[in-house]
């Protein structure tokens, strides 16, 4: 798993490589939160390519399982996509989803930086 610790915009978090898919289940998931743990980083930045093309299909229950455990355990994260990736239902999912205070997926890295560091 290749990810690295990022301390800008007054906080710190975990931030997974632009290219490289690591979470391809709920146990993945799971291992990624135990090392946010470790480096005390209670917020994670992913980027599409770091999630199967199953977390965009819905119907695959994979995006739900997955989002569901960084809720239990707290973690603020922040997902860089396209908005190609917004198919179907999932353009729905993350318009709701980017009204929650878990969970938001934004176009540009950026913007997904300045949402981890607000409280």
């Amino acid at each position: 798993m290749n990810v690295r610790l990022v301390e800008g915009h007054g906080c710190h978090y975990v931030e997974g490589s632009a290219t490289e898919q690591f979470i391809q289940r709920e146990q993945d998931a799971v291992a990624l939160i135990g090392l946010c743990g470790e480096l005390s980083a209670g917020r994670l930045l992913l980027y599409a390519a770091n999630l199967p093309e199953s977390f965009f299909d819905l119907k695959s229950g994979v995006a739900g399982a997955i989002l569901q455990k960084f809720v239990n355990y707290h973690m603020k994260v922040a997902l860089v996509v396209h908005p190609d990736h917004y198919r179907g239902k999932f353009k729905e999912f993350i318009l709701e989803a980017n009204r929650g205070r878990h969970f938001h997926a934004f176009p540009e890295k950026g913007d997904a930086e300045l949402w981890l560091a607000n409280d």
